[in-house]
């Protein structure tokens, strides 16, 4: 046996081991970035207006979710989306380690958002578990994915209130600006 070529058999697992956990590392670690200049397609895209509804949003809420424009900034830790029209900026910043964090929105009591990559490292996914107005327990589920090349942001948003009925999903499409 010619050490140089061959590894022991009592090697083997512990390479097997650590090759299977770098690679479960890695795909944990994997994503898109999403960040880019951003405008909504109304056309290809699902009203907000159910899900707006459905948390009592005022109708300038309403208005700021409908927003046409977003900004996203991404780096390994942390994706700031920026949406809204000059005046009014909103500014949602979300931690990518998949770590709980408690955040104060308007649209909601205080919330935990939890926000974590796929396992394939495609959708940027985040959960916000809050109370609603009439003090149910709400899940909303965000799933953010490029799509064509990169040239397309593809939203997904649910929103699950204990005791209802789901809605369906909503599909926002959003271009990438130029």
């Amino acid at each position: 046996m010619n050490p140089a070529t061959s590894t022991s058999p009592r090697a083997r697992p512990c390479i097997l081991a650590i090759v299977l956990w770098w690679s479960l590392t890695l795909a944990g670690t994997a994503s898109s970035d999403l960040s880019g200049a951003w405008v909504v397609d109304l056309n290809a895209s699902d009203s907000l207006q159910p899900l707006s509804g459905r948390l009592h949003a005022s109708w300038w809420r309403r208005w700021l979710m409908d927003a046409g424009e977003a900004t996203y900034r991404q780096n390994k830790d942390q994706l700031t989306i920026v949406t809204g029209p000059f005046l009014f900026l909103q500014v949602e910043r979300l931690r990518l380690d998949g770590q709980p964090q408690s955040k104060n929105v308007l649209i909601a009591s205080p919330c935990t958002q939890r926000t974590f990559w796929s396992a394939d490292g495609k959708q940027l996914i985040s959960t916000t578990s809050f109370q609603t107005a009439e003090g149910k327990e709400a899940r909303l589920r965000v799933a953010r994915q490029l799509a064509d090349g990169g040239q397309n942001l593809v939203i997904m948003e649910s929103l699950d209130v204990t005791g209802e009925l789901p809605p369906p999903l909503l599909r926002r499409v959003w271009r990438r600006r130029p």
